[in-house]
């Protein structure tokens, strides 16, 4: 994950979750499912995703943004966005964007709790879901203009988050268990498009962020003990990058990168003053990238090599770190070449193909984190692979019509792949020795009568495969990933105009469902399959004002039944779940409304 070409998962705040990032200022959200470009790391299995600011700045425009939600378990949200040209009289003026925003839940949904014993039904009972609760408060100061031939921005966030650590549905649930984070992140990048003589573009993007983390599981609710961890993280990032226009249809793109990680960790609930630890790891990249376009760009070639050094500082003296401390001083070099090809077969039809090598070291969280639910792992080893796919996109607009659709094939072979396993109520990542992941992804969008009917849809098909020497989990599907995973979105609306004003009412209808998916590495327990449907209402007005209201889990659809895996046995019920089986709520409500209004311009 990347906020404008800055990595940003990897820090004691952990797995990257996109609720806690502005969405509504994005300019672009950038998807690399196959070829991932040499800026954006070593091309993870699972490709890279770019959120890309909104740097566009209209000199004369002033815009606020006010919107507010409430929903079932005491859902709500409220946030507030100004865009505001500075120095308006100047032809170059910069733009200054501020936000603000709140949301929380309390999340005490009723749910079938079948307690520790799930084959025993006698004491299985609806209650409601404690310590489920969060608020998390975010604002975001951002700048951006052009100054000559000098494009530049810069953006400052900041999320102070608190919530509840609920436990699973197969125990007790936890009731004083929390996690408090506050993270800093700053983020900048300047740009400058070079003489007409040698075309092209000089670049520095630079990011900083720093992080605490502060877990307390007072009465050993979720962990093995008592837990009262802090857990500080400092994080720098620099990459200057050169782009040229060598000859025609070719470009050439050098670039290095320079990753600095700072954490300390701060054990306060250990019999003994064991736990404390300071860790560093430097990760330093450089790569190559050619862009070749051929035949009026009907054939566009991507040769990439990218290498990176990875320099871990993990040994903590004698005394420091938990009892059973594995980390340990290493060096890890990680060696990428891909190739990338998209072949244009008509005016909307490609052919893309992307193959080679990845490289991807475990994050900060997955080596030492404690977030609760998910426990560290010290010898985790960096995972590498290599990685085929291919698969044919469409790509056709009129004036009425408009329609993108794709589907792709892809396999990836990988050594020491990272993955999250349950360790009693928590999630461990451990490294397989090998693993092969192949399946099947597609996607379309189809808007038909002037965007009045749109059909949106995914499915991917997963076949992952251990291929360990592990005897119990050799030839057995990787726990998490599920086999089947579905969503079809449908919405019906049109723009009708009363007096000079537009209305646009829509109807939408949502199905998600997600099926085969196991918790343990000798694929026995299954999480039973899960269906939902979705309806909600849309009113857009004069497109400024924008009204919603959903319903979630239409159905009410709180239990399912499970097969125990013992032969003979009956199906039990069991709530439905998350992926990791944590329960999920029945039918719930959410409204909002959303204002865009243009602000009066200042006479020049």
């Amino acid at each position: 994950m990347f906020l404008d070409g800055v990595p940003i998962g990897g820090g004691s705040s952990g797995v990257v979750n996109l609720a806690d990032f502005p969405l509504d200022t994005l300019g672009r959200v950038t998807i690399y499912r196959g070829l991932v470009p040499v800026t954006h790391g070593g091309a993870a299995i699972g490709g890279a995703i770019d959120l890309g600011s909104d740097l566009r700045c209209a000199r004369d425009a002033r815009r606020l943004t006010a919107a507010a939600g409430f929903g079932s378990f005491l859902a709500r949200e409220a946030r507030v966005a100004a865009q505001l040209p500075l120095l308006a009289r100047r032809k170059q003026a910069p733009c200054l964007d501020v936000r603000a925003g709140y949301g929380g839940a309390r999340g005490d949904f009723p749910f079938l709790n079948i307690g520790e014993t799930p084959q025993n039904q006698s004491d299985d009972r609806i209650t409601r879901r404690q310590n489920n609760n969060y608020d998390r408060v975010l604002g975001q100061l951002a700048v951006h203009g052009s100054a000559g031939p000098w494009r530049y921005s810069a953006q400052q966030l900041i999320l102070w988050k608190r919530q509840g650590i609920p436990g699973m549905a197969t125990g007790v649930q936890a009731t004083a268990t929390g996690l408090a984070t506050v993270v800093a992140r700053t983020v900048a990048r300047v740009r400058r498009d070079l003489p007409t003589t040698s075309p092209g573009q000089v670049e520095l993007v630079t990011g900083f962020a720093a992080d605490h983390a502060h877990y307390t599981d007072p009465h050993g609710e979720v962990g093995l003990a008592v837990d009262d961890q802090r857990t500080r993280t400092l994080d720098l990032y620099a990459s200057p990058r050169l782009h040229l226009h060598t000859w025609r249809g070719g470009s050439l793109l050098a670039m290095v990168d320079v990753r600095n990680e700072w954490t300390r960790v701060d054990q306060r609930a250990w019999p003994d003053p064991e736990g404390d630890a300071r860790r560093r790891r430097l990760t330093s990249g450089a790569g190559l990238q050619l862009d070749q376009r051929l035949l009026s760009d009907r054939i566009h070639l991507q040769p990439v090599v990218r290498l990176d050094v990875v320099n871990s500082r993990f040994l903590v003296p004698a005394g420091g770190g938990e009892p059973d401390d594995q980390g340990r001083d290493h060096l890890d070099v990680g060696f990428a070449p891909r190739l990338g090809a998209r072949v244009s077969l008509h005016d909307f039809v490609s052919l893309r193909l992307t193959g080679g090598r990845y490289f991807r070291p475990p994050t900060m969280i997955e080596l030492f984190g404690d977030r609760g639910y998910i426990a560290g792992n010290e010898a985790l080893r960096p995972e590498r692979g290599t990685s085929v796919d291919g698969g044919l996109v469409i790509d056709a607009r009129n004036r009425s019509t408009a329609l993108y659709a794709h589907a792709a094939g892809f396999v990836t072979w990988s050594d020491h792949l990272i993955q999250w396993q349950q360790s009693g109520p928590r999630l461990r990542p451990v490294n397989l020795d090998r693993a092969r992941v192949a399946g099947l992804e597609s996607a379309l969008d189809l808007r038909l009568a002037r965007g009045d009917l749109i059909v949106r849809g995914s499915y991917t098909l997963l076949a992952p495969v251990n291929l360990g020497d592990d005897p119990v989990a050799r030839g057995q599907p990787l726990p998490g990933r599920p086999r089947h995973d579905l969503f079809a979105q449908v919405s019906l609306g049109h723009v009708w105009r009363a007096r000079g004003t537009d209305i646009e009412p829509r109807l939408v209808y949502s199905l998600d469902h997600a099926a085969r998916t196991f918790l343990d590495p000798s694929g026995r327990y299954e999480v039973p399959r899960r269906t939902l449907h979705g309806l909600g209402v849309e009113l857009h007005l004069a497109r400024r004002v924008h009204i919603t209201a959903d319903v979630r889990n239409l159905l009410n659809q709180r239990t399912t039944l499970w097969h125990p895996p013992i032969v003979g046995a009956p199906a039990l019920p069991v709530p439905i779940s998350d992926f990791f089986f944590y329960p999920l709520p029945g039918t719930s409500f959410w409204a909002s409304i959303r204002l865009d209004l243009d602000l009066p311009t200042r006479p020049t």
